[in-house]
């Protein structure tokens, strides 16, 4: 594969806001070595810290492809744009002289190139947000620093060359074949797995609800027990007992209607698994 012999992968389905689906993927490679052992072997040998560089810059790229044109969408030409048509044939004579080209395209049209929009600010305090700085306030921490050449700083973290610091990091070859958004990052410190591990956990276990429906399921549950209250043996209100019921009932409006797209529901009506794994893993009940 395009990042060498996969010994493990592990993939979260999710959905967007508006319903679309799309993966989270961890791969774990054969022979990989932890960052730790990546440390010392590089610190032993320099020709093979050159190697492990070049290999980075083969697999991984934050930058827009050098002697490329931007693209432009015109008008009434949908179905020609990149999402819409197939990668060209890779043994077509001439595909790698046009291939940095195509990567521009889809990385364009797919919005692989960031843009400051309201999205980046909203965890930003509605007070401040009129004195916002775009650059510094964006909670995607973009645009990225400029960097030369890919290597490894005095702390020892991977820093990837880049030409572009709003270009999402990606795999071109992956980019350039499916044609659609992606993101594509390796884990070159202990540091970095953890908060990876972190991110990924939390999606494998989210449960998306808005406030609102929140908001109305308390609502209800209040209602349901205003209606009718839970009464003790003299004919007052048993508050203990009103309150283990308040939870009961809100839990169970919670549970018992969850918000789901269409593209969830179609998914799991045709047998479309919502996790990819080559391995087995126990069950683990939460109490």
């Amino acid at each position: 594969g395009v990042f060498g012999e996969v010994a493990v992968y592990y993939g979260v389905v999710e959905a967007q806001g508006r319903g679309s689906l799309h993966i989270h993927l961890l791969i774990w490679l054969k022979y990989g070595l932890s960052p730790n052992e990546i440390r010392l072997r590089r610190e032993s040998d320099p020709q093979w810290a050159q190697h492990l560089l070049h290999w980075y810059d083969n697999v991984f790229s934050q930058s827009i492809p050098q002697c490329t044109q931007q693209y432009v969408c015109k008008k009434g030409m949908y179905k020609c744009q990149p999402v819409m048509s197939r990668p060209m044939n890779p043994y077509t004579v001439g595909f790698w002289n046009h291939f940095d080209q195509d990567l521009r395209n889809v990385l364009e049209n797919t919005g692989m190139i960031h843009e400051h929009t309201d999205t980046c600010f909203k965890h930003l305090p509605v007070k401040l947000r009129s004195l916002r700085d775009n650059d510094k306030d964006c909670r995607f921490q973009l645009p990225r620093d400029i960097v030369q050449h890919t290597s490894f700083n005095e702390d020892g973290y991977l820093v990837l060359k880049c030409n572009d610091g709003n270009v999402n990091g990606h795999n071109p070859i992956i980019t350039v074949a499916e044609r659609c958004n992606s993101d594509a990052k390796p884990i070159g410190s202990g540091a970095v797995a953890m908060a990876m591990f972190q991110y990924f956990g939390n999606y494998t276990i989210k449960y998306t609800m808005d406030t609102a429906f929140v908001f109305s399921a308390l609502c209800a549950a209040i209602k349901l027990l205003s209606d009718n209250p839970p009464i003790d043996i003299d004919g007052n209100i048993d508050t203990y007992e009103h309150s283990r019921q308040f939870l009961i009932k809100t839990a169970n409006k919670l549970i018992g209607k969850r918000e789901l797209s269409g593209q969830q529901i179609a998914s799991k009506l045709i047998g479309i698994p919502s996790c990819y794994t080559n391995c087995k893993y126990p069950v683990f009940f939460w109490s």
